[in-house]
């Protein structure tokens, strides 16, 4: 039993080594020059270099930490939906919002997390394309400024550099 664990352990820092040491060895300026390759360059910059596993990440981990931020964005935003049902019980937009964000939750941030770890970037892309679209349906289920608008508006720019960050890897 031990001796399994150990090689599980091994093969688990091996995966984590693969992911977070960087290609460049030592290029600092990894972030810079990944982020100046997405839509939003300096929401990406602060995104990723807030991030402690940022500096030695290569793009894959760069990927992976923005997915991260992805998924605690549109947590805040169904957070937000929740708290916000509570005084608009019945709110048809805020519903349909609830069911686009409990998507990027549930099936978008873990089919782009496993897709990156398995190394399969197009699924990823896929994935936060998708968090791109579900947070503009969001905004669209509304006549004229949401009650979300902001927390969409930020959606849809971290899935766009998301999205553009896992193509750096296709």
């Amino acid at each position: 039993m031990m001796k399994r664990n150990s090689k599980y352990v091994a093969a688990l820092v091996l995966v984590i080594q693969s992911v977070f040491v960087p290609i460049s060895h030592g290029d600092a300026n990894l972030i810079e020059q990944t982020c100046r390759q997405t839509p939003y360059h300096d929401l990406c910059v602060s995104s990723l270099k807030a991030h402690p596993l940022s500096a030695s990440a290569d793009v894959t981990g760069l990927a992976l930490i923005m997915v991260d931020v992805v998924k605690a964005k549109a947590t805040e935003c169904a957070n937000k939906i929740n708290h916000l049902l509570k005084q608009r019980p019945g709110d048809q937009a805020l519903s349909s919002c609830k069911s686009n964000y409990n998507g990027v939750l549930v099936a978008d941030v873990p089919v782009a997390i496993e897709a990156l770890t398995k190394g399969d970037p197009k699924f990823a892309e896929q994935g936060m394309d998708d968090t791109v679209i579900e947070a503009k349906s969001c905004e669209d289920y509304f006549s004229g400024r949401s009650p979300m608008t902001d927390l969409n508006n930020a959606s849809q720019k971290l899935g766009a550099v998301a999205a553009a960050i896992v193509r750096l890897l296709l």
